[in-house]
């Protein structure tokens, strides 16, 4: 057995080993695509600020996935539909364990949110979940799709994770049929181009071992070392490895079909194709190594997982240019089987010897007419780029369901809010910061881009009346106004009073006259009674002599008796009466003493009065004055916007709920959620996002809040963070890959220029296709903006796989006859090299255009980017290299000529 072949035989056998181990040793590819495949943003970005302000929230919600149920009845959500969606809350609350929930924000226990999670035509309702991160996005989605449905409602589950994550599946799911549709397509092209099954089937075989054994070393390396990751990462190798790896073995194929047409024996054959075809392999190969190498310079995570190809391509070129030998050697011309006489396959390319020779007969026209057809294009550009995730996703799966509907009858920033949070040094449960963060949201509701706003002091979206001066001052001014009034009573009664003192004096007299009359009485009514007594016995005595018949002597002792014992008892009861004469004399005495008194007194009393009542009068001109000022201040645009939150209300149990909710448990950050009126991952919305940052730190400053951190999560400003770092690191990334290829080139050629109009022709390519693929995807997709990564994995895929074409005709002009003319071997190049590279071009568009059943719409958008330019590039890449040499060299060749017949 020939030395080579037994060199081979061995290699095959460790490469058999290699593919073994590879399979072997394969992590699961979907675990570690949903662990440590999303985007990932520099820590020091506000939306990932704003992320670690979250996981230290407290209240046994930090570290959470916050997802969306979505409930919809088309015609309204009934009392019945209500009584459905508490009941279902209920059950999954009393499982919160096993579904993970630590938090719900729904219409039963948050009544204030209601404006916030009805819609206004009352059809559809959400609830806001809080979900531990102890399940993978999946597992949660899957848990919650069964245990959140309700019959007779239209249930969704949906939130940015769990959008991220159907992305993700649709992607792997993509990956599935591209496999199969790109190696169905490289076979079928392969036997049109070689007449053979044997030649497609040992491609498909060698690109297949690199591709097992590069995908199971980058997958271990994410595992086991944080290698970057995305979603875009395996399908990126399939079609690069796939692409670029048959078209170097069509390369190096058809070399050794040639050599054994040229009469050599397999062994010479195999020896000549892989050193002439392998040099151009290993150029072009690391030429595309350099391109998608540049890409772990990049910051951003999406864009440094390219690196992944990078060794997807270094394994790429050690099979091919190790194992393929093996065969070669094995069954020479028999791998060309049925086709026995090789060298009536020889061919070349009409079309591009046609546009080669052509540019060379007419150098400036032809550039000039390249010009003419491609800057419209570069002009024209794709325009602004979509950053929604969203469209990714086929409008079928549910949790896009779920998004739309929410979009449709809220607004479109409701599904995806956004969360300002504030830092600072101390608590926030005071009146003076919760004055600061009030006005903050005043002002922030008051933007035009801005739908609600809620906060600690406006939990519902609303401003609660009672909180600010203007209702406190209403009342106040009221109960002013009513004090007023009464004190206008008092002092008109007491003006209206007036004490005469003199009256009172001649009251206390008369009085005093009185009993001093009833004294007299009484005393002259007790020396009376004898002399009275007397003059009646004398009387009697009168009248009885007159008659004739006077009293004898025993007579009048006896009318003497009867009268004194009369007397007797008139004077017992004359005392009587006397004593009481004598008692009222000397009340009455003193009522008249005392009323004079009381006259002197409420003299006294009187000129105090006046007084009071001009002191009452006073008052209540200042009180009106008062309450003047304080209806005019109530009228006025301050009241409206001042905070005031008394201490009793601060420490009452209703705002305990709010405080709950937008301060962390140790009251040190307090959350804003801000709902947009734009979608929130249009470039209006992030252009409103970073403008809203920038406010708040404004408005904090000089306040007790000043110095805080201040940073927003949420999906919009996700996708600004991700904008600013992907556009900073595309044309960092873009200027290193150009750099590193150009350098490549300049090995190569051996040249300068070349290189240069190497690089302009890819440009053109790249920038013209981006134009054509926007208006692909407006007429035939119905979207208007490219996916924001579709230019740059556009860019990446043209600029370092479209080398390899310039590079396959570079090497075949080198190896022509360097005493022909140089118009004449770009021209033969052209025609040789020209059958390879468009079978390649055929392959590698093919294998892109694999992308295109994948659903997602970023692969599409590159599938067409990639094939248009390919499609570019194989038509202006002829025409503009053969001009180009031919105006370079043309020239200096006759001068040459010249000199020397001199």
């Amino acid at each position: 057995m020939n030395k080579f072949v037994k060199k081979y035989t061995v290699v095959a056998i460790l490469w058999i080993v290699a593919v073994i181990a590879a399979i072997l040793f394969l992590p699961n590819i979907n675990n570690l695509e949903a662990q440590k495949g999303q985007t990932k943003i520099p820590s020091d970005m506000q939306s990932q600020v704003a992320e670690n302000m979250q996981k230290h929230w407290g209240h046994h919600i930090s570290n959470t996935r916050q997802v969306v149920l979505v409930y919809h009845n088309d015609k309204k959500i009934n009392a019945s539909d209500q009584a459905k969606i508490n009941h279902q809350l209920h059950q999954l609350t009393k499982k919160s364990d096993y579904y993970g929930i630590k938090g719900v924000t729904s219409v039963q226990n948050t009544p204030v949110a209601k404006k916030q999670l009805i819609s206004k035509d009352k059809t559809t309702e959400l609830v806001q979940l809080n979900i531990s991160k102890q399940d993978s996005v999946e597992t949660i989605n899957n848990k919650l799709q069964k245990g959140a449905r309700i019959n007779g409602l239209q249930s969704y589950v949906t939130g940015s994770d769990i959008l991220n994550n159907d992305m993700r599946v649709s992607m792997v799911d993509g990956i599935k049929k591209t496999e199969i549709i790109a190696t169905v397509f490289i076979l079928i092209v392969l036997i049109i181009v070689f007449r053979s099954p044997i030649v497609p089937l040992i491609s498909i075989l060698t690109v297949g071992v690199s591709f097992i054994t590069s995908l199971s070393l980058v997958m271990n390396l994410v595992k086991y070392f944080n290698f970057p990751l995305s979603n875009f990462t395996q399908v990126f190798m399939v079609v690069v490895l796939f692409g670029i790896g048959t078209d170097y073995n069509i390369l190096l194929y058809d070399q050794f079909k040639d050599d054994l047409a040229d009469g050599m024996d397999k062994v010479a054959a195999t020896m000549h194709a892989r050193k002439l075809a392998g040099k151009t392999i290993l150029d072009s190969g690391i030429s595309v190594l350099i391109g998608f190498a540049a890409l772990g310079l990049a910051n951003f995570s999406i864009y440094r997982s390219g690196v992944a190809v990078a060794i997807g391509v270094i394994l790429l070129l050690l099979v091919l240019l190790t194992l393929n030998p093996f065969f070669m050697l094995t069954l020479g011309g028999k791998m060309f089987w049925p086709v026995k006489r090789l060298e009536t396959q020889k061919q070349r390319s009409r079309l591009w010897g046609f546009l080669s020779s052509k540019a060379v007969q007419f150098s400036v026209p032809a550039i000039l007419l390249v010009l003419v057809v491609v800057l419209p294009l570069v002009v024209m550009g794709h325009g602004k780029l979509n950053y929604d995730d969203a469209v990714e996703l086929n409008n079928k799966i549910p949790s896009k369901q779920g998004l739309n509907i929410v979009q449709k009858h809220f607004s479109k920033g409701t599904a995806e809010p956004a969360t300002i949070y504030i830092k600072a040094n101390h608590s926030l449960n005071n009146e003076k910061s919760l004055m600061t963060i009030d006005r903050i949201t005043r002002q922030l509701a008051k933007r035009n881009d801005v739908k609600t706003v809620a906060s600690v002091t406006e939990p519902s979206g609303q401003p609660i009346k009672q909180l600010y001066l203007n209702d406190q001052l209403k009342t106040l001014t009221g109960k002013m106004s009513q004090a007023n009034s009464g004190l206008s009573k008092i002092q008109a009664g007491a003006a209206n009073q007036s004490f005469n003192g003199s009256q009172l004096k001649a009251i206390g007299e008369s009085a005093q006259s009185i009993g001093q009359h009833l004294q007299n009485i009484q005393s002259t009514a007790g020396g009376s009674n004898m002399t009275a007594g007397q003059q009646v016995v004398a009387l009697i005595q009168q009248k009885a002599t007159a008659m004739g018949s006077p009293l004898n002597q025993a007579q009048l002792q006896v009318v003497t008796g009867a009268l004194q014992q009369a007397g007797a008892q008139a004077q017992a009861k004359q005392s009587g009466m006397s004593n009481d004469l004598n008692g009222i004399a000397s009340d009455t005495q003193n009522i008249g003493n005392n009323t004079q008194s009381m006259a002197n007194q409420l003299q006294a009393l009187q000129g105090q009065l006046a007084a009071a009542n001009e002191g009452l009068g006073k008052i209540s001109q200042g009180s009106a004055a008062a309450n003047d000022y304080l209806s005019a201040l109530q009228s006025s645009a301050v009241s409206n916007d001042t905070f005031y939150i008394p201490n009793q209300v601060l420490q009452s149990k209703e705002f305990k709920q709010a405080l709950n909710n937008y301060l962390s448990e140790n009251q040190k950050i307090t959350k804003l959620t801000v709902v947009l009126k734009d979608n929130p991952s249009s470039s209006q919305a992030m252009k409103s996002i970073n403008n809203i940052q920038s406010q708040v730190k404004q408005n904090i400053g000089g306040t007790s809040l000043n110095g805080s951190t201040v940073a927003i999560s949420g999906q919009t400003a996700t996708m600004s963070d991700t904008h600013e770092i992907a556009t900073k690191d595309f044309l960092r990334t873009a200027i290193i890959m150009l750099i590193g290829i150009l350098l490549a080139l300049m090995f190569v050629t051996k040249s300068i220029l070349q290189p240069l109009y190497i690089e302009g022709t890819l440009l053109l390519a790249y920038l013209s296709s981006l134009t054509i693929t926007k208006l692909i995807s407006t007429v035939i997709l119905g979207q208007k903006m490219l996916t924001w990564n579709t230019p740059f994995f556009a860019f990446i895929m043209i600029i370092a796989l479209g080398v390899d074409y310039s590079i396959f005709l570079m090497r075949k002009y080198q190896t022509i006859d360097p005493e022909a003319e140089p118009a004449e071997r770009i021209v033969e190049a052209s025609k040789f090299i020209g059958v390879v590279v468009l079978s390649a071009a055929l392959i590698l568009g093919g294998t892109f255009a694999a992308l295109i059943p994948s659903g997602v719409l970023t692969l599409i958008q590159v599938a067409i980017a990639v094939v248009v330019g390919l499609l570019i590039l194989i038509i202006i890449l002829p025409i503009l290299l053969s001009a180009a040499i031919n105006l370079t060299y043309g020239d200096q060749r006759n001068s040459e000529r010249k000199r020397r017949i001199k």
